[in-house]
C-alpha cells in the first residue's frame, strides 16, 4: 500500500534484486513483484566485470560469492593456422586497472547464482512470488500496479526490471528498436580443462581462422566453447555430433575426441527501449536493452542502471527536484546508445583474420584504454547523481 512502499520494481532477476538490495540499504521501502513462481535457475549471464563487483561489494553480497566462482586474470587471442594449432598470439593482462578498481580482473559464475544471494539479503517478504505485473495505472502522487495474483500495490515510483519481454515498457508507454542478430550460437560444454590443451589460455580466450572464430570460457564446472552458426542452419543440425566435432576439431584439433557434457542454441538479440522514464515509471536492466553476448556487457550494464538509479531515486525521495531523475534516464540511454551497442556490435562484425593482429599491435597505453572499456569501468557509473 501507498505509505508502506516508496518503491515497487518488476523482475526478481539479478538487476531487479540489485536494485531493490541498493535502495533498502539507503532506508527506503521496496516490494518487489515477480511472475515465476521462484527465482529463474536457467544458465544465463556468467560474466561479472570490476566495476559489478565493486558494486557487489558495496552491496554486501560478494565476500560469500566469491570462492565459487573463477577468476580470469589474462584474455587470450590466438590464430589457428591451417595444419597447426599454434598461430599468431596476444594477450591482455587485467591487472593493468588495478588503480582503477579493488577488482582488476573478470569473474565467471552463473547468474543463477548471484540471485540468491542478493534475495537473501533483503528483509523477509521484500519479493512477491507469482504476481506478474497485468496493469499499471499513474498520477502526480503515484504508480498502482496489479498483479497477476490479484494484489494491488501503490508506491510513489515504479521500475521496470521484468525483461524484454517483461509488462512494465508497454503498459508504461515506452518504445523499443529491437532486432534480431542474423547468426544464433552454438554453446558446448566440457569437463576438459582447456589450460592444458592452450597454452598460455588463463580463463577467457578467442581463437580465430579465416573465416570465424570459437570463445572459451572457463566457469566453475566446466569450459564453454561458444560458436557461431550460419542463419540456414537448423539448431538440431547445429547440434548433431558430426556438426559439434568438426567445430571442436577445426579450432582445437588436439581435443577433438572431448567429452561434450551439455549442448544448446540460442538465438542472439538486439534492443534498446526508445526512454528510460514515463512519468513515474523507469526502466532498467533487459526491460531497457539487449546486447550482443560477446563480451558479457548486458547484465553488467543492467546492474549499473540499478546502482545509479538507487542514488538518484535516494534523492529524490528526499525531497531533491524530480529532474534529476530524466537526467537519469537520459544519461543512461545515452550509454546504451553511443557506447554499449556500438560496443558489442563491433566485437562480431570485424574480420575474424585481423583480430589478433589488432590486439598484438596495441601500445601499453592502448591495451588500458581496451581494457578499461571492455570491463565497463567507463560506462558504469554514467547517470550517477553528482
Amino acid at each position: 500500500m501507498y505509505g508502506e512502499t516508496e518503491v515497487l520494481v518488476a523482475g526478481a532477476g539479478p538487476v531487479g534484486l540489485a536494485l531493490a538490495l541498493a535502495l533498502t540499504r539507503r532506508g527506503m521501502a521496496v516490494r518487489v513483484l515477480e511472475k515465476r513462481e521462484g527465482l529463474s535457475a536457467a544458465s544465463r549471464a556468467s560474466t561479472v566485470h570490476p566495476p559489478t563487483l565493486d558494486a557487489l561489494e558495496e552491496l554486501g553480497v560478494l565476500a560469500p560469492l566469491l570462492p565459487g566462482g573463477v577468476r580470469v586474470d589474462r584474455i587470450l587471442w590466438q590464430q589457428v593456422e591451417a595444419g597447426a594449432r599454434v598461430g599468431a598470439k596476444a594477450g591482455i593482462d587485467l591487472g593493468i586497472l588495478g588503480g582503477e578498481t579493488g577488482f582488476p580482473f573478470r569473474w565467471h559464475r552463473e547468474q543463477q547464482d548471484l540471485t540468491p544471494a542478493l534475495l537473501a539479503a533483503l528483509p523477509t517478504g521484500s519479493v512477491r512470488f507469482g504476481a506478474g505485473v497485468t496493469a499499471l495505472a499513474q498520477d502526480d502522487a503515484g504508480v498502482t500496479l496489479r498483479a497477476a495474483d490479484g494484489s494491488t500495490h501503490r508506491a510513489r515510483y515504479a521500475v521496470g526490471c521484468d525483461g524484454a519481454s517483461g509488462a512494465i515498457r508497454g503498459l508504461a508507454g515506452i518504445g523499443a528498436e529491437t532486432s534480431d542478430y542474423a547468426h544464433r550460437v552454438l554453446r558446448l560444454l566440457t569437463p576438459l580443462d582447456l589450460r592444458d590443451v592452450v597454452p598460455g589460455l588463463d580463463g577467457l580466450g578467442y581463437l580465430f581462422d579465416g573465416d570465424g572464430s570459437c570463445s572459451l570460457l572457463r566457469m566453475p564446472e566446466n569450459w564453454r566453447l561458444i560458436f557461431r552458426i550460419h542463419p540456414d542452419m537448423s539448431d538440431a543440425d547445429a547440434m548433431a555430433e558430426a556438426h559439434a566435432r568438426a567445430r571442436i576439431a577445426r579450432f582445437l584439433p588436439s581435443a577433438q575426441d572431448m567429452e561434450i557434457s551439455g549442448r544448446d542454441v540460442y538465438g542472439v538479440s538486439r534492443a534498446m527501449a526508445t526512454s528510460y522514464r514515463a512519468g513515474r515509471v523507469l526502466l532498467a536492466g533487459d526491460a531497457a536493452h539487449l546486447t550482443n553476448t560477446r563480451g558479457g556487457m548486458n547484465m553488467n550494464a543492467g546492474i549499473h542502471d540499478a546502482m545509479t538509479l538507487a542514488a538518484t531515486l535516494d534523492l529524490v525521495l528526499g525531497g531533491e527536484p524530480e529532474r534529476l531523475l530524466q537526467d537519469w534516464a537520459d544519461a543512461r540511454l545515452a550509454v546504451v546508445r553511443d557506447a554499449l551497442l556500438p560496443r558489442t556490435d563491433s566485437r562480431v562484425s570485424g574480420s575474424p583474420a585481423e583480430e589478433v593482429a589488432r590486439m598484438a599491435a596495441l601500445s601499453p597505453d592502448g591495451q588500458r584504454i581496451w581494457a578499461r572499456q571492455a570491463s565497463m569501468l567507463d560506462l558504469a557509473r554514467i547517470g550517477m547523481p553528482t
